[in-house]
């Protein structure tokens, strides 16, 4: 981990601004706050003080006392966390302001009010975390590379897949077949998995395969792990309609097979990578959903740059998909990404007039859905460099699986 902790010079800088005698943040050990805050994921619910130049984490006495970097100061105790926190504030000041997420529970904001202390909100955290340092984005991309070779495992299936003149379930023609067997959303979805685990990252709960607009418990054809379970401190990790298991269907050619992952690394960062396949393509919407998903991902290449507006660029993520003949209101995403980190989904957004910065690491995506023709997607990882954006990965975009 970083010497002392990550983050600790932005607090300090907050502390000093609002002239406050310190920082409170009740954090959960594996959740991504507390694992920014310490480096590493802690087995334990954690109170976690800083004092300008000093950080203390208070533990209960039910878990071993975790080896942290020397100049941590983690000591046991047992009193609920805003008591906990108010001793150690009260070894440097007896009251003043103290500083705190908007997301600090209830009780300890009760605790630390009734030991003297004036609670105000900041975002200091959210905004420190927006910024990756080298260790943040090597981690990122590293879990990026083990997504792109998932999804190669999903390409690589479907190029072998032969074409059945056979119906599925709902009478339609083509089947694909694999290995012997109909090749459905689900046994795709379980392959990129297992590639996944075997570049040492986990799924997260974030695999989807999406076949046209057929099945799912949303009736988007869609089979997911569900729920990422990432969310603490106020961190959303929503995806976009995608939360529960969608019903196994069968996929069949000439329809646009949307493969998604999310992995989390060793370290806890995320990555975030999708692609559309077809195959024995016949019909045009796809291809021309494709160009547009295409050239909106060239958009953020073009207009991803330090002090440009990310509201900017997510409109013209949506502007330049629409400029193929969409509907900007039924048929182009809403959700065009924005930041991402240990949590899927993290500042800066990709609207509002917040300025992008070097060190930025975004998920950038491009969508199209239409009720009859199904989904296009893709979605990439770029970060914010002092010259300009780059994509963390260059992972093939094309629509034929046989060309990855």
């Amino acid at each position: 981990m970083p010497s002392d902790s990550r983050g600790g010079a932005a607090i300090d800088a907050a502390i000093s601004e609002r002239d406050a005698v310190g920082f409170v943040a009740v954090c959960r050990g594996d959740g991504p706050t507390g694992r920014y805050l310490t480096g590493r994921r802690l087995d334990t619910d954690f109170v976690f003080v800083r004092i300008p130049g000093e950080t203390h984490l208070r533990v209960p006495s039910t878990v071993d006392r975790p080896e942290l970097d020397d100049a941590v100061s983690v000591r046991v105790d047992d009193r609920p966390a805003g008591k906990a926190a108010a001793a150690v504030l009260g070894e440097h000041a007896a009251e003043g302001t103290v500083l705190a997420s908007q997301t600090i529970p209830y009780d300890a904001a009760l605790h630390l009010e009734s030991a003297g202390y004036d609670l105000a909100s900041t975002t200091v955290l959210r905004d420190a975390r927006a910024v990756k340092d080298e260790d943040e984005r090597e981690a990122i991309e590293s879990t990026q590379r083990a997504a792109k070779r998932g999804i190669g495992r999903a390409a690589e299936i479907l190029a072998k897949s032969i074409v059945s003149a056979e119906s599925d379930e709902t009478g339609s023609d083509d089947v694909l077949v694999w290995d012997g067997a109909p090749l459905s959303t689900e046994r795709l979805r379980r392959q990129v998995n297992a590639i996944l685990a075997i570049e040492g990252v986990d799924a997260a709960g974030a695999t989807t395969v999406r076949a046209g607009n057929r099945g799912g418990s949303d009736g988007r054809g869609e089979s997911t792990d569900g729920d990422d379970g990432d969310s603490d401190d106020g961190d959303s990790d929503e995806r976009d309609g995608r939360a529960g298991r969608g019903s196994a269907v069968e996929l069949v050619a000439d329809e646009p097979i949307v493969v998604s992952v999310a992995p989390r690394g060793s370290a806890g960062y995320r990555g975030a990578l999708a692609r559309t396949f077809v195959v024995d393509p016949d019909g045009g919407w796809e291809r021309r959903a494709h160009v547009a998903c295409d050239a909106a991902r060239d958009v953020t290449l073009v207009e991803a740059d330090p002090g440009a507006s990310a509201g900017f660029l997510g409109s013209e993520i949506r502007a330049e998909t629409a400029a193929f003949g969409f509907s900007m209101d039924e048929e182009v995403t809403r959700d065009v990404g924005g930041g991402i980190g240990l949590s899927a989904r993290e500042d800066p957004p990709l609207d509002g007039d917040r300025e992008l910065a070097a060190g930025n690491v975004l998920r950038v995506r491009a969508a199209v859905t239409h009720s009859e023709h199904g989904h296009v997607e893709l979605t990439d990882v770029l970060v914010v460099e002092e010259d300009g954006p780059r994509m963390l990965v260059d992972a093939p975009t094309g629509l034929d699986p046989s060309r990855w």
